[in-house]
């Protein structure tokens, strides 16, 4: 093996002419990393008449630091937290055959978004491609076989098809029938996945953009899941659009492009992307953002946290959020990245790091979650300086109200019918005397019932009406009720598995607090939201940073074992670890330990040691598991593996 191809084989990367997607094949890569660990997440059918957000990243031509499988050193390099506000993500480069990084899917996939790929061809070679591809049925059958094994392969959920150069008049047809073939072999492997074509080539072959569906363009809408219309629309192309899928019964397969950069958008795109979405949404139709990267590569990299809440937060009223319907919603708000990796609240690695793939399940990072809202609103945003596992928090930043009661602000929105008695904590970090809360609100029929999760010293505080953020509009009275929960030692919560867990040190700042909720308490209620409350005796500025939530049900406490770590030398030096895990679907990531030192983190049950880190010719590698949940397995209980080279 060479050095460029071990490099190679720790990188995801495209396939760039039709040969290598021709002769690509799984058994030609050597590791399995590459492939995601997460499954999609399931998310609610959403009424059909909600137009859907589709989002098309165009990051520098792709493949930067998030390119690499075990992650990047770093920590501000390109991020995107705000799922919650989208549907799907095409991972964009102007490669023919654009995989995206394993990362990117394992992330999207954590949040229940479906994460695309792209195929391309464009100008002169582009055409030679088409050309060859669209020779014979044969030969674009080959193609969109080839397309399905590497969507199955890699685990995610469809293409773009972007056809950006002429096609043969007498070749349309051929183009025409390889989406619909490749549409309905995708559907007939993997069921939920899709296939988008952008609005480009017409049916005389002609390059010639649309900004809108019609009879030019409608024969590749007709054989595969929606178009993604160019940037140049105006309300007339948008109403004869809306007009004619209609007639189709498919109103949201329709994605009006909206360019980020703003080249021949309405609005002029940036901040002022909200014009054009404003414009789509009038008409109740489904949006691209393309290139939403603008806020990074255009604005001031150290403010990208900023500018990224401000671009996200100006669209969020149009943009339908999830709903989390998962049992178990588990989140130490990492997004991904940090200046140190922290684990149960203290430093376990001082260097930054960067890798998506350990990025926590997101919440609202929108002002409008604010319930009662001060006079100068406070930023919620993901918080650098500290963590409680992983790289960030989740940060209140702000004056709390004056009206004297406490400050509630939405994280979670949710769509659960618990069956059995849940596990419910939280870890917080304040100065002065202010107390955190948590509220889960839960509703059955005409009544509504909210628990207050407390510390056995504070009293039920005059918590404002949180359906003020609900944006629904009640028909009929609702009984409403409050029910304080208060906390129990952890000792007494976790007691089936307290030897197997990693358990916060002694000089931990954090505090942590932990509850049941029981069975008899929430029977027959859907639990609908999670809020979080600040309470102080003064409206000064605060900084409040929430370092993990967990609810999960009782029997969802289980702890994997990691047992069978072997070692093997690659021909480059290179050292593999693999591991044999007893529940891998209960695990979120592992850390591997050299000689009980933090050395890094894995996805998979596979993690490469570089040969040059090693400088000892016999030592001991350990592996621990972070888990769905929130818990960490205790790394002294973990099986150790021997090594001598």
């Amino acid at each position: 093996m060479s050095e460029q191809q071990a490099i190679s084989d720790m990188e995801c990367h495209p396939l760039k002419t039709l040969e290598e997607v021709r002769n690509w094949s799984d058994e030609g890569i050597p590791n399995k990393m590459k492939q995601a660990t997460e499954c999609l997440r399931e998310r609610p059918h959403t009424n059909e008449t909600v137009p859907k957000t589709l989002v098309c990243h165009d990051m520098r031509g792709g493949y930067l630091e998030d390119r690499f499988i075990q992650g990047d050193k770093n920590e501000k390099s390109y991020n995107f937290y705000h799922w919650q506000l989208i549907d799907s993500f095409v991972y964009f480069s102007h490669n023919f055959i654009t995989i995206p990084p394993v990362t990117w899917i394992n992330v999207a996939h954590r949040n229940g978004v479906k994460m695309l790929g792209t195929l391309i061809t464009e100008w002169k070679d582009g055409f030679k491609i088409c050309e060859e591809f669209l020779a014979s049925e044969s030969s674009y059958q080959a193609l969109a076989d080839q397309m399905v094994k590497i969507t199955q392969f890699y685990r995610f959920d469809g293409w773009l098809i972007n056809i950006e150069n002429k096609i043969v008049e007498e070749k349309v047809p051929c183009l025409c029938k390889f989406v619909e073939y490749l549409t309905a072999k995708l559907h007939e492997t993997l069921p939920g996945s899709e296939v988008i074509w952008y609005d480009s080539v017409i049916n005389t072959g002609e390059l010639t953009w649309q900004d809108a569906l019609n009879d030019k363009n409608c024969m590749f809408f007709d054989v595969c899941d929606g178009i993604f219309l160019n940037y140049n629309w105006n309300s007339e192309k948008l109403l004869s659009s809306m007009a004619l899928v209609m007639s189709k019964d498919r109103p949201r397969d329709v994605y009006v492009g909206l360019d980020v950069f703003g080249r021949g958008c309405l609005g002029g795109g940036g901040f002022n992307s909200i014009e054009a979405l404003t414009a789509i949404r009038k008409y109740n139709m489904s949006v691209a953002i393309f290139a939403f990267g603008w806020v990074y590569e255009c604005c001031d990299v150290d403010n990208y946290i900023d500018n990224e809440n401000r671009f996200w937060d100006l669209l969020s009223d149009l943009c339908p959020t999830s709903v989390w319907t998962k049992g178990i919603l588990s989140s130490s708000f990492c997004i991904g990245a940090g200046r140190k990796f922290y684990l149960q609240g203290n430093v376990c690695n001082e260097n930054p790091w960067y890798n998506l793939s350990l990025q926590e399940v997101q919440p609202y990072y929108r002002r409008k979650q604010i319930v009662v809202a001060p006079q100068e609103l406070p930023a919620l945003e993901p918080c650098f300086e500290c963590a409680y596992l992983g790289g960030s928090c989740f940060s209140y930043n702000g004056e709390l109200p004056s009206t004297g009661i406490p400050q509630l602000f939405r994280l979670f929105d949710l769509d659960c019918k618990p069956k059995e008695s849940y596990i419910v904590s939280y870890a917080y970090k304040t100065k002065g005397d202010n107390e955190v809360f948590l509220e889960i609100e839960s509703q059955r029929q005409n009544e509504k019932k909210s628990f207050i999760f407390l510390s056995e010293t504070e009293q039920l505080p005059s918590i404002s009406d949180s359906d003020a953020t609900n944006d629904s509009i009640e028909k009929k009275p609702i009984q409403s009720s409050k029910v304080i929960i208060n906390p129990k030692p952890i000792e007494t919560v976790l007691k089936e598995c307290l030897n197997q867990i990693c358990l916060p040190a002694k000089d931990c700042d954090w505090t942590t607090r932990w509850y049941i909720l029981d069975k008899e308490q929430i029977e027959d209620f859907s639990l609908t939201s999670i809020l979080c409350g600040l309470s102080s005796k003064n409206t000064q500025k605060e900084i409040i940073n929430i370092g993990q939530i967990q609810m999960f049900p009782l029997s969802q406490l289980r702890i994997p074992s990691i047992s069978n770590i072997e070692i093997s030398t690659q021909a480059d030096s290179t050292i593999e670890v693999s591991w044999a895990c007893s529940n891998p679907a209960d695990v979120s990531y592992y850390i591997v330990y050299l000689d009980d030192i933090y050395l890094g983190r894995a996805a998979s049950t596979y993690y490469f040691l570089e040969n040059q880190k090693v400088d000892r010719t016999s030592f001991i590698i350990s592996v621990q598991a972070v888990l769905n949940i929130g818990l960490v397995t205790n790394l002294a209980k973990s099986e150790k593996f021997n090594v001598n080279i």
